[in-house]
């Protein structure tokens, strides 16, 4: 009777590994791989159906015959059109069709914008989206303006500082010492050999990350930084029956807000509440120390009442204030002296003022679509995820080569 068991068992499991099979096999083969397009500012970037066809690699008698657009670039940056019409959001197109598509950049814009797309091969999708980020200009600009910039202030440098380029001043040789001689010196005798150098192995490039998949947020124009978010390991859903869900609309509260950019800033918990500076009665003790990491950090500075200090974890948190907190965990060198574009600046309140200068002027914020900032609305989780993700980009990129990038927000 055991043996019948065993048996049966044996059975399943080898059915369920060829159930599962063409699951896998289609996961790994339907794939929309990113790529990137460049132009000069003010030209309009052409694509060619080719450019999508090289980056699927789909299995024989399954080719690419259509795009799908999942997410369009911004309208501040620029337009997607086929022909002269713009594309919507969820089209079609087939491949056919795609040497048509073409970008066109808003005047003198220059920066990134992105559009993802799903790759359709006959009845078949690709379970993820594929990325398409265009480059516009040189991609580099500062937002502090020469022209209204404080005199005292240094300005900006216009190129990455090199590393070599100047020496550090226990390096500059001291005037007393005598310099030496260019001139090539005579030979001396039999030269010693010299070791030829081991070739420099070419480094391999980093994977193309995928989004995850969030079962909400099929059509959500927030999917793919959110998605990204967790395939880098910051911020990831909830997971239930190997599904995962991330309530994009839900509204976040301060502590909520502050777990999440103590996640893309490295910022761990407290080990203990003993440095509690919050006035705040009956609060958890794993809110609080991430609170107080986050304030020892500089990112939170608290609501001072009377000279006592509150955190107010659960109270929703505002734009301005969210803004106030990337702004606080960027601590930018330069900070931008041009006023916000909003329509609404006189509503910002004063201390909110300067960090949403810095935020618009370098990328990581934007208003809505009628020229808004509106500073006292909540703000949802996809779009915490959007202003966070273009906060990864600055601190991934940015910082590691000193320059300031105009990035797209959605």
């Amino acid at each position: 009777m055991k043996k019948t068991k065993i048996s049966i068992m044996l059975i399943l499991t080898i059915a369920s590994q060829l159930i599962l099979f063409p699951l896998v096999s289609y996961a790994a083969n339907y794939i929309a791989n990113d790529f990137t397009k460049s132009t000069p500012t003010n030209t309009t970037l052409n694509f060619t159906a080719q450019d999508f066809l090289n980056v699927v690699d789909p299995p024989s008698g399954n080719p690419l015959t259509a795009v799908r657009f999942t997410q369009l670039t911004n309208a501040r940056a620029g337009t997607l059109r086929i022909g002269a019409d713009a594309v919507a959001l969820n089209t079609t197109i087939p491949i056919s069709k795609m040497d048509q598509l073409n970008f066109v950049p808003v005047k003198d814009y220059q920066g990134e914008a992105i559009f993802t797309w799903t790759a359709v091969f006959g009845n078949n999708t690709s379970p993820y989206p594929g990325a398409v980020i265009i480059t516009i200009g040189d991609g580099v600009t500062a937002p502090l303006d020469s022209a209204t910039a404080d005199p005292d202030a240094s300005e900006p440098p216009s190129e990455p500082p090199s590393e070599t380029a100047t020496p550090e001043p226990s390096e500059t040789p001291d005037a007393s010492e005598e310099p030496q001689s260019s001139a090539t010196p005579e030979p001396t005798g039999t030269p010693e050999p010299t070791e030829t150098p081991e070739p420099t192995a070419t480094p391999e490039p980093e994977p193309t990350l995928k989004p995850l998949k969030y079962e909400d947020m099929d059509d959500h124009w927030g999917a793919y930084s959110a998605g990204l978010l967790a395939t880098k390991g910051y911020i990831v859903g909830e997971e239930i029956q190997d599904r995962f869900f991330f309530y994009p609309d839900k509204v976040l509260s301060r502590i909520d807000f502050v777990i999440m950019i103590n996640s893309i800033f490295g910022v761990e918990p407290k080990d203990s509440t003993a440095d509690n500076p919050f006035a705040d009665q009956n609060i958890p003790s794993y809110i609080l120390r991430y609170a107080i990491a986050s304030y020892e950090a500089g990112i939170i500075n608290g609501s001072d009442e009377g000279g006592i200090l509150y955190l107010h974890p659960y109270d929703k948190i505002t734009r301005v204030e969210a803004t106030k907190i990337l702004d606080n965990a960027l601590k930018l060198e330069y900070p931008n002296t041009e006023d916000p574009e909003f329509t609404d600046n006189a509503s910002i309140p004063e201390w909110g003022i300067q960090a949403v200068k810095n935020m618009e002027g370098y990328g990581i914020i934007r208003g809505f679509e009628d020229n808004t900032f509106r500073p006292y609305s909540n703000i949802t989780k996809a779009q915490a995820a959007e202003m966070l993700y273009q906060t990864l980009k600055y601190v991934e990129k940015v910082r590691k080569t000193h320059s300031v990038f105009n990035f797209v927000q959605y």
